[in-house]
This record gives C-alpha cells, sequence and structure tokens, in this order.
C-alpha cells in the first residue's frame, strides 16, 4: 500500500513537469514550422534588391518606376513600434520632393482630419491634442508620442514649401470620434448656405442629450428623401457637410470599415478633382493587404486594387515586419494583476518571429539586416523567387482573438500582398500620450 501511494505521489509531482516538457517541444516544433528556415535563393535575391535606411538620408534607389507612378502608396504596420513612425516620415518628405505628392491618405475620418488639416495650417497644438484626446480615451495604440511628434515635424516640412506645394491629411475611415464629427457638423452648418430642409440636423446638434445613432437615423433618412426631392441636395448644401452625412449613413447601414475607405476615397478624388494626384499613407497592415485573407476578408487596398475606379491596379503595398522589438500594447482590458494601472505594457510579443506571432519566411530577412536598423526589401523584381513564393505570405499568432494572415488563395505568393517588405530591428515600443489609466 505504502509503494502505491509513493508511486502514486511521484507520479502527481512529475506530472506537470511532464506536460511542461511536453508544451515546450510542441511549442518549439510549432514555431519551427511557422517561421520557417532559411532559403539561400530567396536571400541571393534580396541581397542585390534591399537597402538600408538611414534617418534623414531621404533617398531610396530600391524603389523602381512602377512604385512611382503608383496611384496609392500604403505602407503597412502593426501599431505600437516607434520605428514605423520615423520611416513614415521620411518616405512621405521624399515623395513630396520627388513626385510632389501633397496628400497623406491617413487612418483618421474626415472630421479628425478637418482638425489635422487645421493644426497644419496654423501650428495650434490643441487641435492635434483634441483628435489624440479620442485615441487615448479609447486606449489605442494611434495616442502615442512619436505619431504626435511625426505630425509636428510635417507642419515644420510644411512651413519650408510653397503653399501649393504643403502636405495635407485625407481622412477617409468610418466615423471614429462623433464628438468631433457633431462640432465639425456645426461649424459647416454656421458658416455656409445650407439649405433650410436641415433645420432638423441643427436641432439635434443643439441638442446635447441626442445620440450617435439619432444622427445617423437623420442621415440616413435625409440622403434616402434626396433620392426623390432634388431640393434635399440643392447646390448650395456644402460637399464637406454631404460627405460627412454619407458617413453617417454608412454607419447606420452597417458598411464594412474597408469599403467605407474606399467609398470615401474615391467621393473625395471625384469632388475635389484628384484624378491625377498620388497619395501615400501608413495604415495598419491588414487595410493594406492586396489579396483576399481570413475567408473574405477585403482590406481597403484590395479594394483598390480591385474595385472598378481611378486606382484600380495602381496601388503600391510596403509591408512592415519586425524583430528583436517591443510594441506598446493596450492593458486596459488586461486584468488588474497585470495591467497594475499602465495604460499600455511593452512587450516582445509581436515580434515577426515570435515568441507570440511567426511569418513564415522572416529569417531571410533578418540574415540580411543588423541590429538597430531598418532595412526595405524590393519583393517583385525581375526573377523574384517571391513571385512564385509563398514566403512572408502568412502569419500565425498563437493569441485569443487573432485571426492572423491567411491568404484565401491555394497558391499564395508574397506579391500577391505587398511589393516591398521592411525588416526595423530592436525599434523601442512607441510611447504612449497618457500612460497611466
Amino acid at each position: 500500500m505504502k509503494k502505491i501511494i509513493k508511486r502514486t505521489a511521484l507520479v502527481l509531482l512529475a506530472t506537470p513537469f511532464v506536460l511542461l516538457f511536453v508544451g515546450a517541444i510542441v511549442y518549439y516544433t510549432y514555431t519551427l514550422f511557422a517561421v520557417g528556415g532559411e532559403s539561400s535563393r530567396h536571400q541571393a535575391y534580396l541581397q542585390k534588391h534591399m537597402q538600408q535606411v538611414a534617418v534623414g538620408a531621404n533617398d531610396f534607389p530600391v524603389f523602381d518606376e512602377a512604385f512611382y507612378d503608383s496611384k496609392v502608396i500604403m505602407l503597412g504596420e502593426v501599431h505600437g513600434f516607434a520605428m514605423p513612425q520615423e520611416l513614415d516620415f521620411e518616405l512621405l518628405k521624399h515623395l513630396n520632393q520627388k513626385k510632389g505628392l501633397k496628400h497623406y491618405l491617413a487612418e483618421v475620418d474626415f472630421s479628425q482630419a478637418h482638425l489635422l488639416n487645421r493644426y497644419l495650417e496654423s501650428g495650434d497644438e490643441s487641435l492635434l491634442d483634441e483628435v489624440f484626446q479620442t485615441w487615448v480615451n479609447y486606449n489605442a495604440q494611434w495616442a502615442n508620442q512619436e505619431f504626435y511628434a511625426k505630425l509636428q515635424k510635417i507642419y515644420t516640412y510644411n512651413q519650408t514649401l510653397p503653399a501649393d506645394k504643403r502636405i495635407s491629411i485625407v481622412g477617409v475611415d468610418k466615423i471614429q470620434d462623433i464628438a468631433i464629427t457633431k462640432h465639425h457638423l456645426g461649424e459647416l452648418l454656421k458658416e455656409k448656405n445650407a439649405n433650410s430642409r436641415l433645420t432638423a440636423l441643427d436641432s439635434l446638434l443643439a441638442d446635447s442629450t441626442s445620440t450617435s445613432q439619432a444622427l445617423q437615423a437623420f442621415a440616413s433618412d435625409y440622403l434616402a428623401a434626396a433620392n426623390t426631392d432634388s431640393v434635399y441636395l440643392s447646390d448650395s448644401t456644402p460637399a464637406d457637410l454631404k460627405h460627412i452625412l454619407t458617413n453617417l449613413a454608412y454607419q447606420h447601414e452597417n458598411v464594412q470599415r474597408d469599403s467605407v475607405m474606399f467609398l470615401n476615397l474615391v467621393k473625395l478624388t471625384e469632388v475635389n478633382q484628384w484624378q491625377n494626384e498620388q497619395f501615400y499613407g501608413m495604415w495598419g497592415l491588414m487595410h493594406a493587404l492586396q489579396s483576399e485573407v481570413n475567408e473574405g476578408y477585403h482590406s481597403f487596398a484590395y479594394l483598390l486594387k480591385n474595385q472598378e475606379s481611378s486606382f484600380r491596379n495602381k496601388v503600391t503595398t510596403i509591408g512592415i515586419f519586425a524583430s528583436d522589438s517591443e510594441n506598446m500594447i493596450p492593458a486596459r482590458a488586461m486584468p488588474a494583476s497585470l495591467n497594475k494601472g499602465q495604460a499600455y505594457i511593452n512587450s516582445t510579443w509581436v515580434n515577426s518571429d515570435g515568441p507570440m506571432a511567426f511569418v513564415n519566411g522572416i529569417k531571410d530577412l533578418r540574415a540580411l539586416t543588423q541590429e538597430y536598423s531598418m532595412a526595405i526589401f524590393k519583393l517583385n523584381g525581375e526573377a523574384s523567387p517571391y513571385r512564385t513564393s509563398s514566403l512572408l505570405a502568412t502569419t500565425r499568432i498563437l493569441m485569443p482573438g487573432q485571426a492572423g494572415i491567411h491568404p484565401a488563395v491555394e497558391n499564395p505568393t508574397s506579391t500577391d500582398l505587398y511589393q516591398y517588405a521592411v525588416l526595423i530591428r530592436n525599434s523601442k515600443a512607441a510611447t504612449p500620450i497618457k500612460s497611466t489609466l
């Protein structure tokens, strides 16, 4: 009996260690599969089609003519790293100087862009603060000091340019901040000769208890009536006001977010006669993928590339990957024992080579780069193995609620998703505007 008890006790004591050992083997095997090995063929190609990025150098020989002929250039990042903000400004400045690009296409809504453009005109940082406060309230990764500083740099850079060459913000995202939107609507109703049928909207805005849903319903009804009564949308109604009403109606009708982005850019291009203009901006990586992923997700870039518009097949995507870097992760939803009252925590979880996110083929980029560096790789060059390879096309994530990136086509290639890749090494996490909850 004593022997049985002793054996049972030993089994009970050993079980956690055995499970831990087995779990470690399973995790290690999974990471080897998810990240993959190195390819001498891919590295030989990359070695000839890459450049290290030096902040301030503002020269990018890695880009080809097709890149500069693109109507829309999207830099796709995983939010929360500091380095991409530096690269974003360098690319924006480069495109302004080389191509005269003036339109920074931003992951903000129309009314937020209105405030940001007023800041770029005046330098009044209270306007910046108003926009960033929304992201602070939402515990969003956009609420970081590097992004704020980048906008300050754009303002300073603009002061060196003639008025007609200066950069402005184009906001095409779905409405993010109803308070800013309501304030913008109020300004438009006062400043412009809006038609008299908008009196009900004026009353809604004056009522502090009116909800976003009430505004959405008004906008949807108003625009529906406009289809049968031209008086509703007479020439006296400001285009900006029409645009905001349309976006409120999109919310009312639950139009998918990336579809809103596409519809907004197409409409703004038509209204402002931007058909011959070029756009550049930094976005969350998912919005910048040019192929269908995750069983039916059609990103902003996918719609621009494939839907009928002046942007069709004129989109370039630069995907950013990370190694040895820290990321600013929102912590409000975490248990208090983990966030310890902090609004964000710094983590290495989402590096592209683990420990929680895994990009197959990332080792080839890492093998060609140094610590504390940024490097750009051209994936779609002549005889590129990435034209027929799935390396860099798939991202697997071992985190609840995170789908990763899984192309819908049977034999995906890297260049289906993006034409250039960036690897950042040893990036600091972005710095929160407000660090405590």
